[in-house]
């Protein structure tokens, strides 16, 4: 356990979680960042001296990001900021890191270089990272947090902090802010936010790369003939669009029929409510976006899809700029698509698909002083789900989509997904 290096002062022992924090339901969330070792030998000793002031950093960090160093209280929705720590694994790794880098791997061997599962619990930590050491030198760093305590904001913004105080010491750090997000929307008593029995089935996750071209000519199909009257419709949305076709198409050719389909997806509220809201107030601070699909719309064009997924982005952008009406408003604003999420999370007969976009998180940009990321990955994943991030050369997308194994056969054989990814 690593342990922050000034103990937390005891007015800051107590942190309130928000309504946003405690609405959502327990996950975890996995991310591995690839840095080669950029000609270095794999001497032990520099090795020694690099693992020592990673955890020595590390320890510097939770000074500033004291609640990820605490432990989750169910009973009163707070974090107690007991300085317990947070996991921190080395393990040295048999093979190169080329091996992963210049070859296909399967997102399942990936699940090696992250620590098991962190767990919801007054002794657990919120945070578990480890420390991969490949032959060569190079190294994986993997992540694996609780969706309690932070959303991927406040993750690149801890990671960032972490890697800025290993290359030039605590001058210049984003300092966090963890205390407005409880004192302005404290949590409260939900009844409709209780996970349903899911029947838990055997999930397969894959990669799927489109490149820029692909982008525009997806766009461009997006655009015609549909008497657009808007811009043209961005990456996400018509990446969301054409994914989201593609599994309505697994599903029908699975099961032989349609089903009612619902795409959920965060969005970031930071900066787009009205209510002002510290730019640097981490935790989870997004609401969902939801569009829907009735079973009987079967003959659907992209274009269509696009315009279901722009309309139900543009429309939450447009309500959380204007101002909430009541007392209760804005919590009621953003707990409405919660409460619809979890309704269609217990429907046997729906077909619910979430989708994440973690593109323009700055995750490329964390430098411990070796060099930026060569790679940012996921691993095999056991929750259904899209993950959007940016290509490290900016010229396109990496999805990574995780099935059931049945759904995943028909949706890699959707003509759109065979023609246009890689």
């Amino acid at each position: 356990m690593i342990k922050p290096s000034v103990p937390t002062p005891n007015h800051l022992r107590n942190m309130r979680i928000s309504f946003i924090d405690h609405s959502f339901f327990p996950a975890s969330v996995v991310a591995l960042l690839y840095y080669p070792a950029n000609g270095g030998t794999n001497d032990p000793v520099e090795n020694l001296e690099r693992r020592t002031q990673l955890a020595k950093s590390l320890s510097e960090t939770l000074t500033l990001f004291y609640p990820i160093a605490g432990r989750y209280m169910k009973e009163d929705y707070s974090i107690n900021c007991n300085d317990d720590g947070v996991e921190y694994v080395e393990a040295l790794v048999d093979g190169e890191l080329s091996q992963i880098l210049q070859g296909e791997v399967e997102a399942k061997e990936l699940n090696r270089f992250v620590p098991e599962e962190v767990e919801e619990s007054s002794t657990r930590p919120l945070i578990a990272i480890q420390i991969n050491i490949f032959n060569c030198g190079g190294l994986a760093i993997g992540f694996m947090y609780s969706h309690r305590i932070m959303d991927c904001f406040t993750f690149s913004m801890f990671i960032n902090g972490w890697a800025k105080i290993h290359k030039v010491g605590v001058n210049d750090v984003d300092i966090p802010d963890f205390e407005s997000a409880g004192i302005l929307f404290p949590a409260r008593e939900l009844s409709w936010n209780k996970l349903p029995e899911i029947t838990n089935s055997e999930t397969v996750t894959k990669r799927f790369l489109f490149d820029a071209e692909t982008i525009s000519k997806l766009k461009a199909e997006a655009m015609s003939g549909c008497g657009f009257t808007y811009s043209q419709p961005s990456t996400v949305e018509v990446m969301t669009a054409l994914i989201w076709r593609a599994q309505i198409n697994a599903i029908r050719a699975r099961y032989g029929h349609l089903k009612t389909s619902m795409m959920s997806m965060p969005m970031n509220l930071r900066g787009r409510t009205f209510e002002k809201i510290p730019e640097n107030c981490c935790g989870n601070f997004f609401t969902m976006i939801n569009a829907k699909i009735p079973a009987n719309d079967s003959k659907m064009g992209l274009n269509d899809f696009v315009d279901l997924v722009r309309d139900a982005i543009r429309n939450s952008i447009t309500e959380f700029a204007q101002p909430s009406e009541g007392e209760d408003g804005f919590f009621s604003k953003v707990m409405k698509p919660f409460r619809e999420f979890f309704e269609e999370l217990g429907k046997k007969d729906g077909d619910l698909i979430l989708f994440s976009s973690w593109r323009h998180f700055p995750l490329y940009e964390v430098d411990f002083g070796w060099g930026k990321p060569a790679w940012v990955s996921f691993v095999q994943s056991p929750y259904k789900g899209i993950v959007f991030i940016d290509k490290k050369c900016g010229d396109g997308i990496e999805i990574w989509v995780t099935l059931d194994v049945e759904d995943m056969a028909h949706f890699q054989q959707d003509p759109n997904i065979i023609n246009f990814s890689s």
